[in-house]
């Protein structure tokens, strides 16, 4: 282990003096997502803001509904076209006129408050939908006022038909409760993301890149054994990948932050529980690193071949963290799907010992299992050089 120690201070200077490496561990995650967040929230502010003050384009077919009609065309916020038919209709949402079209048919048979109304409007569009909502708003108001004028017209008080039936709502989560919610949805993700950027930006470096300039044959030929130039280099990609992990939660704090919305103080109970399950995810990912670029004649070569681990490591985020269903109980077994699952379930306050149990045995028995292999691969020319 001392032989192991020595190589894993050598990989760290290396990597400290790399200003890349530094930059893409230390600064990236620091200012990338406060700054990503803070883009995504300035944006999504101008746009609700841009919604709301928008008056809808309305294409109004009437048929017999001009009294609702002449109502559309009163009412403040909306700007009304009307044309004779549907079919004319249509063609005016095509030449872009309105965002709405409205066909109105008055229908006597069901009464003085008979109408039928379809909206026509584009659901992918954002301003068609706030249109539509607005109109539908505006719809809900008209029809509730010529209810009860109607009903004063025949002599009944409005107040003794509504029905003695109150709703109140509370918001017993709060503002905190929601930030909670969007830290468990995002964290697993992009800590198992960063874990895999740190371990691969440094492992492929270090196994491939030393193929590259034949320092690995160097290495190998030092009175280090096999299993100690492996553990030296695992123990470094390890670091590495921990750090830049711990660094992008912080950096995706102040991201959450810049939304506006406070998470208040973490239980300490959680923070340790993430804290627990993120080793042994990012040694498992880590010996997959060194295990690949082992593998790999060049770092290139490399970064092809961990190109479909990132992809699984993406597609395994989004089915957990933003899948319908959930991890629980012994399935948290399941190698690194298993620990984001339980790190989304420790923020949200809902994990038990248990469960901590089977997504930590299972992560560090994967782990040393790809540490295995990677010792084995060092101890076969034929394997580490392509022969």
């Amino acid at each position: 282990m001392k032989g192991a120690w020595l190589l894993f201070r050598k990989e760290i200077l290396q990597a400290v003096r790399d200003r890349r490496t530094v930059f893409m561990t230390v600064a990236f995650p620091l200012v990338f997502y406060p700054l990503l967040f803070g883009l995504i929230g300035g944006f999504v502010q101008r746009q609700k803001e841009e919604l709301s003050s928008l008056a809808p384009r309305l294409v109004v077919v009437s048929e017999g509904a001009d009294e609702l009609v002449r109502a559309l065309e009163e009412a403040p916020g909306f700007s009304v076209l009307s044309v004779g038919d549907l079919e004319r209709g249509q063609g005016a949402m095509d030449e872009g006129l309105g965002e709405v079209l409205l066909l109105a048919r008055r229908e006597p048979a069901r009464g003085e408050l008979g109408y039928a109304v379809t909206l026509y409007y584009d659901a992918a569009d954002q301003r068609a939908q706030a249109g539509a909502a607005k109109v539908k708003a505006f719809l809900a108001d008209y029809l509730q006022g010529l209810a009860r004028e109607r009903l004063v017209a025949m002599g009944v008080d409005p107040e003794e038909l509504t029905p003695p039936f109150t709703l109140e709502e509370v918001d017993v989560g709060g503002e905190e409760a929601l930030a909670r919610m969007l830290l468990s949805q995002l964290l697993p993700y992009f800590l198992v993301l960063s874990i895999l950027t740190g371990a691969m930006g440094l492992g492929a470096e270090i196994t491939a890149g030393e193929k590259e300039r034949g320092t690995l044959a160097t290495l190998l030929s030092s009175r280090l054994s096999r299993r100690e130039i492996v553990l030296g280099k695992f123990m470094a990609v390890l670091a590495v990948s921990l750090v830049t992990a711990v660094l992008s939660a912080a950096g995706l704090l102040l991201g959450i932050q810049s939304f506006g919305v406070g998470l208040g103080g973490l239980p300490v109970g959680s923070v340790a529980w993430v804290l627990a399950l993120l080793v042994p995810l990012a040694m498992t990912l880590s010996a997959l690193v060194i295990i690949v670029g082992s593998f790999a004649r060049t770092q290139k070569e490399a970064s092809a071949y961990l190109l479909p681990v990132t992809m699984l490591v993406v597609v395994l985020g989004i089915s957990t963290t933003f899948g319908g269903g959930e991890l629980g109980g012994a399935k948290l077994a399941v190698p690194i799907a298993g620990p984001m699952a339980a790190i989304k379930q420790a923020l949200m306050g809902g994990l038990t010992l248990g469960e901590v149990g089977w997504a930590l045995l299972s992560s560090l028995g994967v782990a040393g299992l790809l540490l295995w292999a990677a010792v084995r691969f060092f101890h076969s020319e034929k394997v580490l050089f392509r022969i």
